[in-house]
Parts: C-alpha cells; structure tokens; sequence
C-alpha cells in the first residue's frame, strides 16, 4: 500500500514539474533536444542535394516533392522558386496568415587541398554534440539558408501551433537574387504579415537591410611567348574570407587584392616578370580567401623574387596583425607556361585591381558601427580567355551606391575594359510602426528573460525586393546563429535552433 502510494505521489510531482531534476524545465530542455535534432535531419537531407547559386533545379525539385509528400499543393515557377500553402493547425483558422520565406541556394566553399565539385558533391556535416556545433567536412556548410528552410519545413509538418501559413523558398539569393527578382507579386498577395528565416543571430530581430549592386569588368587578353625560363606560382591563402556585407566591417584582407598589390610592389621594385594567369575568389559577395598568380621569371631571379615575396609577407602580417594569423604566401615551382599575358594587359589589370574601391567605404552617422557603404572585390579571373571581375557595392544611402558603382565603371573604361552594372538587392526600409517588430520584442523578453536586438545590417536580403513588390508587408528576420557563413569554417550553434523555434512559435500565435 505504501509503495503504491509512493507511485501515486511520484506521478502526482512528476506531473506537477516538481520531482527534482525532471522539472518543468527539464521538459523543455527535451521538446528543446527533438527540436535541433529534426531541424539538423532536414539539414542533412538538404546537404544531400547540391544547390550552388544559379543550378538550384535539384533542390527545387527536392523541396517541391517534399511538400507535396506533406499534401501540399505545389507552385514552381521558373525561376524554380517554389511556393505552397500550408492549412493552419486545427482551432487556428481565425489567425490571419503569415509568410515564411527563406533561400535554398548555398555559397559552396572549399578549404584547401579539398576535392570537391559543388554540382555534383553532397555536403558531408558533422555534428559535434559536445561543442554543440554543426560544421562540414571540408566545405561550407550552407546553414545560409538551409537552417532557415530546415526550420521552415519542421513547422510546415505540423511540429508547432499556426494559422494558415504560405511557404515561399527562393533561388538565387547568394548571387543575384534573380529568384526573388523573378518571382510573381501575386505570391505575396492578400498577407500582410512576413517573416523571413534568414538571420544570423538568434539574439536580433532584422529589421532593415542595404540595396546591392555587382559590377561585372571583362576584356580580352593578347598572349604572347614568354622571355623567361622558370614559371612559378604565387598563393596568398589560409585568409579568413566571410560575408561581404556581415564581416566587411572586420578589416579582413581580400586575397584578390592583396596579390594585385603584391604584382604591383614586385613591378614597382623592379622585378622582372611576365604573368601567365592570376585567380581568385568563389563568389561576387565573399571576401576572397585566396587567390594564386602564375608567372614566369628569369632563373637567375628566383632568389630576388622569393626575398621580395617574403618582404612583402611581413608587411601584411603588421598591417593586418589580429586579423589574419594564419595567412601563407607561398611560392612554388610550376610546369612551364606556354603563353603569358602582353605587359600591356598585365599592367592594365594590375592597375584596375590596384586602385579599385574595395572595403568599407563610409561608416553610419546614426548607428554606431554599422557599415554605410562599402564594396568587395569577389571574383576575377584573367588567362588566355581573357579579363573577368566581379565586385559587390552595397549601400543604404543611393547617392553613395551610386557614386561607387559610377567610379568603377569610369575605372573599367579608363584601363579598357566593357563594364556593366546588374542589380543585385533593393533596399528594406526601416519600419517603426511594425507590428510584427512590437511582437517579437515582447515573445523574446517573455522567452529569455531579456530584450532583443533590434538591428540594421549592411547586407542585402530578398526583403527589399519583397518590400518593393508588396509595400504593405510588415517584415522581420529571424534565424539561429550561425558563423563563418559562405567559408569552409561555417558552422552553426545547436543551442540556437530552440531559441528561433520558440520565438517563431510564440509569434505565429500572438499575430492576430
């Protein structure tokens, strides 16, 4: 009898939060654990489909299939954006509905030395439980966006409370944004409220971004036979790359860059050689971890140029000391080239390259620390094919955009070069007035204990074009988070997974 009554009491605590160590937090911290380990499984199917920026067909077809597993009905438009509507859970029906929106591209990434081909190779994660991390074996991870569409699809399933909800995932964010540029504004049409998973930073609510602008210079190249007897390759790599509207504001050295001035001091110290072709950068807005120059030397010069070469080293390592640790400029010996550039497409490059504008541009007179304008110089490519760089010119104030992009397209003609500008991002104008903002601060304060951070970033997302398509959605942008994004050194933080879901939960409950 006794031992029955100490069932009966056991049962009565247990359900009451009160037995110690299976309290009601403890409950949480076990919906917490179900969470991060669903939304990490969708990851891992996601990671199984490659889906760099402009070949998303796979991905899309993937996420249309599921959807449509989930008895949804599917919208794919060509752009292979996908849309779908998901039903609100039972007794929910009177809440007005909602967007959610997040990317299915990824900036594919590789470390070095790492064979990886992104049209073909999954990702491999790893998940470290004990760091509470999930990484990649080798690459970028693609938690931009695939944590925000893996959350995205755990709530379509039916894992929390709603209204009726409208799913939209786009292509093309990371370069381009031609997925949301190309999308139809009927997608948008008849809601007003819109949250877009997207964010980096589980401790902020996202509440305006900057417009974007690429600049794409090309030119051919007129080859020659080369004077000299030994070809080398020059690397700069092991830099820490990252976001170029994020971590532009980290004084990070571009790779590109620095091996343009790098050809420079070499040219300008009277070190004779001829350049065969010179590489770097995966992508227009990443800040270039690396980039190699091939050139061929006299013999009798090797030992000058390495001496030159590790001059030049210790002069980026003081100026850059604190930020870049880990960088190596390494000089090997390569099979002889063929053919190398005339010096007049040499020079005409490097002096492009050189004087081009690249970094942060101005700061904010109203918000402390936050980039104003700024321009990243992320892809280049020049051989026997000819001149190709791209940069990525981000503002919040037009005039400053516009004077940046006018200044390298003046640049590109002044050094002979066709130049054009493709619009890359539109402005997200802060709201006051947001409902969705007033919201969100109020669910993070009851959830954590303390308010959110309410910011403006100097990066683009598709809420600008969104904005512009519907001016009467009430936007934000949340999302676990994540570092190193778009650099094999990507990574998510487990712990944050929780935090987003029960800040998106509490929101899809209180919007009325």
């Amino acid at each position: 009898m006794k031992k029955c009554l100490r069932i009966l009491i056991a049962v009565f605590l247990l359900l009451a939060g009160m037995v110690p160590g299976v309290s009601a937090a403890a409950g949480a911290g076990d919906k917490n654990q179900e969470i991060i380990d669903k939304v990490v499984e969708n990851m891992k199917l996601l990671a199984m489909v490659p889906r760099p920026s402009h070949h998303e067909r796979l991905i899309s077809d993937f996420l249309a299939g599921w959807a449509e597993k989930q008895g949804f009905r599917v919208q794919q438009d060509k752009q292979n954006n996908i849309m779908f509507q998901v039903p609100a859970t039972p007794g929910y029906e009177a809440l007005p509905p909602v967007i959610l929106q997040g990317h299915m591209d990824m900036v594919c990434a590789a470390a070095e030395g790492v064979a990886y081909d992104p049209l073909k190779d999954p990702i491999k994660i790893i998940r470290n439980d004990k760091e509470g991390t999930l990484t990649a074996d080798g690459t970028s991870l693609g938690g931009d966006d695939g944590a925000g569409v893996s959350i995205i699809m755990l709530a379509a399933k039916g894992e929390m409370k709603h209204g009726p909800l409208r799913v939209i995932i786009t292509t093309d964010e990371e370069d381009g944004m031609e997925g949301a540029f190309g999308m139809s504004p009927d997608w948008l049409a008849g809601v007003r409220y819109f949250i877009n998973l997207d964010n980096e930073d589980s401790t902020q609510v996202l509440v305006s971004t900057a417009a974007g602008d690429s600049v794409k210079a090309t030119g051919t190249a007129t080859m020659q036979k080369p004077t000299g007897d030994t070809t080398v390759r020059l690397e700069i790599k092991n830099l820490k790359g990252g976001h170029s509207g994020v971590e532009i504001n980290k004084g990070r050295c571009n790779g590109i860059i620095a091996m343009a001035r790098l050809l420079k001091a070499l040219r300008d110290r009277g070190q004779d050689f001829e350049l065969a072709s010179f590489y770097g950068g995966t992508a227009a807005n990443a800040i270039p971890a690396k980039a190699e120059a091939v050139m061929v030397i006299n013999g009798k010069d090797k030992e000058k140029l390495k001496n030159t070469v590790e001059g030049i080293g210790s002069e980026l390592r003081k100026k850059f000391a604190g930020i870049e640790e880990d960088f190596q400029l390494v000089l090997t010996d390569v099979p002889k080239a063929e053919q190398v550039l005339s010096k007049h497409d040499r020079d005409r490059a490097v002096i492009f390259l050189d004087k081009i504008v690249n970094g942060v541009n101005t700061w904010s007179k109203d918000m402390e620390g936050l980039v104003e304008s700024s321009s990243n110089l992320g892809l280049l490519k020049l051989d026997k094919d000819g001149f190709s760089a791209r940069t990525y010119i981000r503002s919040s104030v037009g005039e400053l955009e516009e004077q940046i992009v006018n200044s390298q397209l003046a640049l590109a003609k002044e050094c002979g070069y066709e130049a054009e500008c493709i619009k890359m991002a539109d402005p997200w104008p802060y709201n006051p007035n947001s409902r969705l903002l007033a919201l969100a601060k109020q669910a993070y304060k009851k959830l954590n204990g303390e308010d959110i951070n309410v910011v403006a970033v100097h990066a683009g997302l598709e809420c600008g074009t969104f904005a512009k398509m519907n001016p009467e959605l009430d936007m934000i942008s949340i999302g676990p988070d994540l570092k190193d994004v778009h650099s094999p050194k990507e990574t998510l933080y487990l712990h944050s997974i929780p935090k987003t879901w029960n800040l998106l939960q509490e929101l899809l409950l209180q919007v009325k």
